[in-house]
Formats: C-alpha cells, structure tokens, sequence
C-alpha cells in the first residue's frame, strides 16, 4: 500500500494538524517564553501557506525590541487583525513626568505598546521578563525629556493610553518574582476568564481599591513576593470572582505563603464550583482545616497537595476526599528542621489504601511520595502498584511536584 502525503490528507484533517502543532508550540515551561519558529511551516509551499495562515497568524511572539520594529514595519494589516494571543517580553520603562496631577500620559521606552495597541481582536496576552532591552544613553534621555524622569510601570509600558487597554479573557504574567507589578493598573479586569499571576504584586497609587472581576473562572499564583496577598484574602483580593479551577505554588523562598484563612474563604466562596485545586509549597496549612475545606468542595475533580510538615498531621484528610474526585496527587515532605511524624504519616497511607486505592469508582491517576521508609513498610511499594495494575488506573510513586511546577 502506497504512503499518503500530508497534502493528500483530507483537508480537514491538515487544519486539525495546524491547530495541534500551534498549540504544542505555545506551551510553557520554566517561564521560557515560546519563540515564532512556528511561522516557518509557512514557508513550506504555497498551499500549505494558504491553509495554516489563518490558524498560524492567530499567535505573535515578540521577545526583543528589534523583533518588534521588525514586526511593526513589515507585518501588514490583515496579521494585525489575526492575532488573538501575543507573548511580549516587557520591558517596563517608561517616561514619567514630574508634575503632580498632570494628565498627560506616560511614554514607553519600547515600542511594545504600538504593536499591541495594533492587535485589535487580542483576547490572551502573556507577559515575561525582558532579557533585551534598549540600551539608553542617560544623558541624550535628559535632553530630550526634560520635565519627565525614567520610571518603571509594568503595565503602562505596554498600555499607556487610559482607557485604551483591550479586554482580555486570559492574562498571564510569567516574570521574575522580583519584578514589581502594579496590577490592573492599564487592563481592566471585568472580562478576565483565566488569570496567572507572578511578581511583586502591589495596587495601583491612583486604584487602591481592588476592582471586580466577575468572568472570572481560573486563577494561578505562582512566586508571588510583597505582602498584598498576605494582608487580603482571595475573594478580597478579586471581588466577584466565580472560580472553578485555583492553583498555588510558592515559587521562592521568600514568596506570598498560602494560609488557613485564604483556603476558607475560597472554599466558602467558590466550595459548590471549584473542580481543580493545586496547592505546592504548602507549610502554613494545617491538616484540620484541609480536612474541613475538602468536605466543602462536593464537585472537586483534581487534586495536587505538595504538604511540608512541621508539627502537625492531626487530621487525616485523606478520609475527606469528595466523592467526584478523579486525579489525586500527594506528597508529604518534612521541614527540615521538624521531626518526622510517622504514627500521621502511617495513618495518611492506610488512608490512601482504604479510600483511594481501593475506592469505587476508581480514580483515573493517582501520584504518591512519602519517605521512602513509609513506602517500604508493609509491603506498600510492592502492593500498589499491583492495585492499580488490577483495577486500571494510573499509578505513579515518587516525586511529582518539580514536574507540576515547570508546567504551571
């Protein structure tokens, strides 16, 4: 039998493969931003530039300022008006005036914000940290802008028209945990649907009030530092907000530590809609209190637990797992400077055989890390593995949580 070609395919075959290889090439890992090397296949024929254009322009990647003005100067019209994601690397700067009270607006260093300002139909928007920005000779800068001075604005270098700023659906911030951002300072949150958040998060000097975003179904805080989330909880922080999926990862060492007050209220608020909650990095959540929340979270389909013990394992909240639970990840890690707790430990692996392992209707993945000790004892390494295999669910034994961070 004679091989098939790609363009002998069924057409609608191909645009599936378009849409595919567009969507593999946008993942991110590592805050690495993607690049547009997915552009390429255009140059392939003719044919195959006719078909996957539409679905190939849909996605920009601008990481440099010489890649914007590139963009700026050659890309016509009609891939503006294609562009519904962007990833932009952000420079920051921007030209301040001294005056008190003036309305006259800030000018960006980078000419970002003319480009974005050109994608009419943007709907997702990613931002990383600028590993390449213009150079600037202070002195010509003084000359030029004498009643401004150099300042950083996260979001007003790449929206400083007020009023001006898009609506977006998905807005994701994968910078440093260093970077100072002043949030919703230039977007307007009121059509936010996902939301990942990074950074030094403060409010905004002219909007210290936080501002309501009620499409807001899915919010990841991944390295946030500054002390604005420690002094709101989520729904104070994002009033209106009707969240089905919640992710939380430390991200470093001196970052925004998750506690038991902001896991109550997101169980009171979001508890009959939540479906997926990650929780990595968690030392300042006791075993009570996530025991009590689960209960609350009656359509709760994913679970991740990344739990560093200190002094307390009271509550065995294996045993409050909901019923429509289908993914569940756990690893339970000692603070280094604590003692292990095996009797809790012992009794959080009983659990997980009795009412996951065991459980009917099974799971459809189940990843487990204990110390190596706990496992080992009663067979544990041997025998569930074999559970699995004779009930049919994915199983995996041994550390997850770097993997799960890299994908956040």
């Amino acid at each position: 039998m004679a091989e098939m070609g790609f363009l002998a395919m069924p057409v609608e075959l191909r645009l599936h493969i378009y849409e595919h290889f567009l969507a593999e090439h946008q993942l991110v890992r590592r805050r690495t931003q993607p690049s547009n090397a997915h552009l390429r296949l255009l140059y392939t024929c003719r044919q195959i530039q006719q078909e996957a254009g539409v679905i190939l322009w849909r996605y920009i990647s601008l990481l440099y300022e010489h890649q914007i003005q590139a963009f700026l100067l050659h890309a016509p019209p009609e891939v503006y008006a294609r562009v519904r994601c962007a990833d932009v690397a952000n420079d920051g700067r921007v030209f301040q005036h001294d005056t008190a009270g003036t309305d006259q607006e800030d000018t960006p260093l980078s000419s970002l914000h003319l480009a974005l300002r050109r994608m009419t139909a943007l709907k997702r928007l990613r931002v990383f940290q600028c590993r390449q920005g213009l150079p600037i000779n202070l002195q010509n800068t003084m000359s030029l802008h004498r009643s401004r001075r150099l300042g950083l604005r996260f979001e007003r270098a790449m929206f400083p028209a007020r009023g001006r700023a898009p609506a977006l659906a998905c807005y994701e911030l994968h910078i440093s945990p260093e970077t100072r951002v002043e949030l919703f300072d230039a977007l307007p949150p009121i059509a936010l649907v996902a939301l990942r958040l990074t950074g030094e998060l403060v409010a905004p000097p002219e909007r210290p009030a936080p501002q309501p975003t009620p499409a807001l179904r899915a919010l990841t805080l991944h390295g946030i530092t500054g002390s604005y989330l420690d002094r709101h909880t989520v729904d104070e922080c994002f009033p209106g907000a009707r969240l089905e999926s919640f992710a939380y990862a430390l991200g470093h060492r001196l970052g925004f530590e998750i506690r038991n007050h902001h896991l109550e209220s997101l169980a009171a608020l979001h508890g009959s809609r939540l479906r997926k909650l990650i929780l990595l990095g968690c030392s300042r959540l006791s075993s009570t209190v996530l025991s009590r929340c689960l209960e609350d979270l009656l359509v709760l389909e994913y679970f991740a637990l990344n739990l560093i013990t200190v002094d307390e394992l009271k509550s065995n909240f294996v045993l409050a797992l909901p019923p429509k639970l289908a993914v569940f990840k756990l690893q339970v890690i000692n603070a280094w400077y604590a003692s292990a707790l095996r009797k809790e430990e012992d009794g959080l692996c009983n659990a997980i055989e009795k009412a996951v392992l065991l459980r009917t209707p099974t799971f459809s993945h189940v990843c487990i890390c204990f110390r190596t000790q706990m496992l080992d004892d009663d067979g544990r390494r041997q025998r569930w593995p074999q559970i699995a295999m004779d009930r049919r669910f994915k199983l995996e034994i041994g550390p997850w949580e770097s993997d799960m961070m890299d994908e956040m």
